[in-house]
């Protein structure tokens, strides 16, 4: 007993810090600075004030709250306002459990009636017209692109079934809702699959856009723009932000050439237009990452984005929050063209590979038109009899001036002074070896076009049809 005794202590000491950190909420409120912190084993609410300190706001009201259901993580909570519904909801990622939290009562009541899911974290979660949303995240082992909708009714999540190019994974460090725009941006995919392989990473480069109204995802093209594209293969940035049209992503590791100071945006309304903003003033910004808790995470208002930082030098531990409007980013910023146009290098490649493609494809078309020909003059060669030659010669020549008669036939070989009959038979004999030989080189072409003589209706006219003249002229 004493062993056993002895065991649970050890345990206690060693979980106890544990579990008491294990069941804490802190969050921003919507678009200010003030933070919250509920600790739920104390039972106590603190508020955060200028100096970037927490208050004690003494005991706080908890209703329906499971403790079995608590755990501590300021990423994973996500505060929202809907208008005109008094207070904040707070929705935990991986659980899709959605508090309420009402201050002026010092109130935290569960709101849902969901059972655990851990198939959503850091899932994009946001406020539509009244409606929450919470579209992919991360869970068992691999990445998803699940999309949901709150249901106040059976306080629980619904499927939606959405349409289009549907990206392959959606994260909320990759993907933003814009409400002045109305659209749902993701930009890249990074497809995670445990199961089938542990350490490869599917990247998309692509940008889509969601429509609310028809539920329906489109493409709308690919990313080029080099250094978003390099930032993009690296580690999920810290945060992606809508401030109005423009979207603001902090990449989290150091990029070459700039440090920490660093904001990329894009301007969705004028052709996703990116800019590189590297904080020109150098006022103190330590990093965009929680390291310090809720207090030091950015947050916007508007069009303006918040920076809260600790000072690094003297008065150390002071706390302040620099205010940086859109349109001061953009002044201070690098433009760096749209993200989907490729690069002018790019294109003079595809260009030229396109050139150089056609130009192949010329010259090994012609190579066997070429060759093609000379395999026809050779079987002309040798079917054409010296007779047929001649009068194959003697009907292009004569081609343009029209008609050739009988007796301009047997006049051109000599045979005049024949009798009628030979020169018949002469004639008879000559047009069927034509007729054969050009057929066997010509497969279904007709070779001449013969009339009846105007001046002797007992007499035939004779000329070489236009498509045979046409592909004779060509060999």
């Amino acid at each position: 007993m004493r062993v056993r005794f002895l065991l649970f202590i050890l345990f206690a000491l060693l979980f106890a810090p544990l579990l008491s950190h294990a069941q804490v909420f802190s969050w921003r409120e919507p678009g200010v600075s003030t933070c919250y912190k509920i600790d739920f084993v104390a039972n106590h609410l603190f508020e955060s004030n200028v100096k970037g300190q927490w208050v004690d706001l003494g005991e706080v009201n908890l209703v329906d709250i499971k403790s079995a259901d608590l755990y501590s993580n300021a990423d994973a909570i996500n505060p929202i306002k809907i208008k005109g519904r008094p207070g904040t909801l707070l929705v935990m990622e991986c659980s899709g459990q959605v508090y309420h939290f009402n201050l002026a009562s010092k109130t935290l009541k569960r709101e849902d009636l969901t059972y655990y899911r851990g198939a959503n974290c850091q899932a994009a979660q946001f406020t539509r017209k009244d409606t929450l949303y919470s579209f992919g995240g991360y869970g068992f082992w691999q990445s998803t692109n699940i999309m949901t909708q709150f249901n106040w009714v059976s306080k629980d999540w619904t499927h939606i079934l959405a349409k289009g190019e549907i990206p392959h994974a959606i994260h909320k460090k990759s993907s933003v809702y814009l409400p002045e725009l109305d659209r749902f941006v993701a930009i890249g995919a990074r497809r995670i699959n445990q199961t089938e392989s542990a350490g490869a990473l599917d990247l998309d480069y692509s940008v889509y856009d969601f429509k609310f109204s028809n539920k329906s995802f489109k493409r709308l093209g690919e990313v080029h723009e080099p250094l978003l594209k390099e930032l993009m293969s690296g580690e999920p940035s810290n945060f992606m932000l809508a401030l109005g049209q423009y979207i603001v992503i902090s990449p989290k590791h150091d990029v070459p050439g700039y440090n920490h100071d660093l904001l990329y945006i894009i301007d969705v309304k004028d052709s996703f237009k990116a800019y590189l903003w590297t904080n020109p003033a150098r006022f103190q910004i330590r990093k965009f990452i929680e390291e310090r808790g809720i207090l030091y995470s950015v947050f916007v208002n508007g069009t303006t984005i918040f920076l809260p930082q600790a000072q690094e030098t003297f008065p150390y531990g002071s706390y302040q929050i620099v205010e940086v409007p859109i349109k001061t980013l953009l002044a201070e910023s690098t433009p760096l063209g749209p993200i989907m146009e490729k690069p002018l290098l790019d294109t003079a490649r595809d260009f030229a590979v396109i050139f150089f493609g056609v130009l192949i494809v010329f010259f090994v078309l012609r190579f066997f038109i070429l060759l093609k020909r000379r395999n026809k003059r050779k079987q002309l060669r040798m079917l054409l009899g010296p007779n047929e030659k001649q009068f194959l010669d003697f009907l292009r020549l004569n081609y343009r001036q029209g008609y050739v008669s009988g007796h301009q036939i047997v006049a051109f070989f000599g045979k005049h002074k024949s009798s009628p009959e030979s020169q018949r038979q002469f004639r008879a004999k000559l047009i069927e070896g034509l007729n054969k030989s050009l057929g066997l080189v010509f497969p279904g072409e007709q070779v001449l076009d013969i009339q009846a003589d105007d001046k002797d209706q007992r007499m035939l006219t004779y000329r070489l049809t236009d498509s045979i003249y046409q592909a004779i002229k060509k060999l």
